[in-house]
C-alpha cells in the first residue's frame, strides 16, 4: 500500500486499518514492512474460501478510498 505511487510513499495507516477491518469479518493475515499485505492460505484452500477471503480484503480496501 503507497500514498503515492510516484513516491512510493508507504501508507502503514491504511495497510493497519485494513488489517483490522479484515479481522472483524474473519480474514487473518500479516502486513509486512507496515505496508504490504501478506496473505498465507494453507495449500488445500477451496475456491469458495479464497473468493470470500478476496472479498472480506476488497470490502476492507474499498473502505479505505475516498
Amino acid at each position: 500500500m503507497v500514498t503515492d505511487r510516484k513516491d512510493k510513499t508507504p501508507a502503514t495507516g491504511a495497510a493497519d486499518r485494513i488489517l483490522y477491518r479484515c479481522l472483524e469479518n474473519g480474514l487473518s493475515f500479516k502486513t509486512t514492512m507496515g505496508n504490504v499485505l501478506t496473505l498465507t492460505p494453507p495449500l488445500i484452500v477451496t475456491e469458495a474460501e479464497m473468493d470470500k477471503a478476496l472479498s472480506i480484503l476488497e470490502d476492507a480496501i474499498a473502505a479505505e478510498s475516498p
